[in-house]
């Protein structure tokens, strides 16, 4: 049975599984010294191609994650041209802070510039 513990484990997997699904996703992982989990970031392909058709403005906001290991979920929104909401990008980081607003923009930057 999975636990929270596990699934942070298998990211990587699912990553993999994700690409291979959806040719031109993005995603992005990071752990500390000792392995455990820090950043997970992932941008759907049909999220980056919907972008060249979205005004250009990003809304972000993030929201405590109520799990064993806590963290934060961050998301990434535009609207399109019939005023509708768009995902562009989650994140789930380990704390909220300047390091992890850092990073996500810094993928965010990379896969929407």
């Amino acid at each position: 049975m999975a636990t929270p513990k596990t699934s942070y484990a298998m990211l990587s997997t699912f990553s993999d599984a994700l690409i291979r699904n959806n040719p031109r996703t993005y995603t992005a992982e990071e752990v500390d010294d000792e392995g455990r989990f820090k950043y997970y970031f992932m941008a759907l392909a049909a999220s980056i191609d919907a972008w060249n058709y979205c005004l250009p403005v990003i809304l972000v906001d993030g929201v405590a994650m109520k799990n064993k290991y806590l963290g934060t979920l961050i998301s990434a929104c535009t609207i399109d041209g019939d005023n509708q909401i768009v995902p562009l990008a989650f994140v789930v980081v380990d704390s909220e802070n300047d390091l992890s607003w850092t990073w996500f923009f810094r993928n965010l930057k990379a896969v929407f510039e």
